[in-house]
């Protein structure tokens, strides 16, 4: 298997659509090729919300399909701005901020990845730390599989890391 690893530090919104504007040249790579063809890229970011909104939908007393709606930019460690983040998140409990049904489509050099996954909020510590199902790709990620890991330090912040499988 071939690994890839590439080090961008930004930072984003609770879930998001991520626009990367880096090289995916190699930091690594293994020498043996897995037994499939596969090889696995890893890119670490932090992203950064930019624009959020919450959509309290009816009864007011309940959090069940209340809305996060947002976008955030992603940054490297040096501060460089990589690209974009967008997002939906759904509540799927009547208590406020225990959980969430989150949708993220991240827009990388070369392609497109989406996301999809569930959430347990935490009302002390990260807002959440959970691992999002890559469910499709364009580009030169069409075909794509794995998961991206976000770890939601603060509404507008999240470490998220993709580990993609092409």
């Amino acid at each position: 298997m071939h690994k890839r690893t590439l080090t961008a530090f930004g930072v984003a919104a609770t879930a998001g659509v991520l626009t990367l504007g880096l090289s995916l040249a190699p930091a690594s790579a293994d020498a043996a090729p897995a037994s499939h063809g596969h090889r696995t890229i890893t890119i670490e970011a932090i992203e950064k919300g930019t624009a959020i909104n919450l959509v309290d939908v009816a009864p007011a007393d309940s959090a069940l399909g209340d809305q996060l709606i947002g976008t955030g930019d992603l940054t490297g460690r040096d501060g460089r701005k990589l690209g974009t983040s967008s997002f939906v998140g759904i509540s799927t409990d009547a208590k406020p901020r225990t959980a969430e049904l989150l949708t993220f489509a991240y827009e990388l050099p070369g392609g497109k990845i989406t996301t999809a996954g569930t959430a347990k909020l935490s009302a002390s510590g990260p807002v959440f730390d959970e691992r999002f199902a890559i469910t499709g790709g364009t580009g030169r990620y069409q075909n794509a599989s794995g998961e991206v890991r976000v770890l939601q330090e603060t509404v507008e912040r999240a470490k998220v890391t993709f580990e993609i499988q092409r």
